[in-house]
């Protein structure tokens, strides 16, 4: 599979659509906006929907993919890994070092505690930009979406990616262009991993493509 064919697929033409609806968001509205949007339209479901559902986007969540591939393959399992690796890199720099100071709407708001806020969710005050939970969402939906290579589960998992970023900036943890960089560096994370990978003499070795019950 070529680069291009790959970024071609046509499960990702969604997140496309996001990427270009975000960006309009991110030119028009000022910082904040669409923070304050969303949280004027919160509701009970809503609010025990993204509390849980922002979890996907935790570390928790590459913990399961890699149970799971480990069950199919030991080749995966490597990736995954890989994958968790780098994208540890990048978050690190950009939060440690690049963007160490940005402050969270915790901080950003003056009247931040007229927020509706849900219970149960530490609120961080730092380290804003980018969302990490957005880009491990991302950074898993692209390896699955690469691995099932199904254009209705891509479509599927981009959507689920997606709500995590959204659920960010629901539980008032993250700006929205937090989240639109977050899903940027996830995105070119999975694909990156995924060719570093498919060119490596890892990927012609017969031994790894085997999995604990995929003999």
């Amino acid at each position: 599979m070529t680069l291009c064919k790959t970024l071609g697929k046509t499960g990702f033409f969604f997140y496309y659509l996001f990427l270009i609806a975000g960006l309009i968001l991110i030119i028009r509205c000022e910082k904040g906006e669409v923070l304050i949007w969303i949280n004027e339209n919160q509701s009970s479901f809503l609010d025990l929907f993204f509390k849980y559902w922002t979890y996907l986007g935790d570390g928790l969540a590459f913990a399961v993919l890699i149970f799971v591939s480990l069950m199919i393959s030991y080749y995966r399992v490597i990736t995954v890994v890989v994958a968790i690796i780098s994208q540890t890199i990048v978050m690190q720099i950009f939060k440690k070092f690049l963007f160490n100071d940005t402050v969270r709407p915790k901080l950003f708001f003056e009247h931040f505690n007229d927020f509706h806020q849900v219970t149960g969710i530490d609120i961080h005050s730092y380290g804003s930009f980018p969302s990490g939970h957005t880009a491990t969402a991302f950074t898993i939906a692209v390896l699955l979406s690469l691995f099932i290579k199904n254009s209705y589960a891509t479509i599927l998992l981009m959507i689920m990616a997606i709500l995590v970023g959204i659920s960010r900036v629901y539980l008032l943890q993250h700006f929205f262009i937090d989240i639109y960089f977050g899903s940027i560096v996830g995105f070119l994370n999975g694909i990156f991993v995924f060719f570093l990978m498919e060119s490596s003499v890892l990927n012609r070795n017969p031994g790894l493509r085997r999995g604990l019950i995929r003999k």
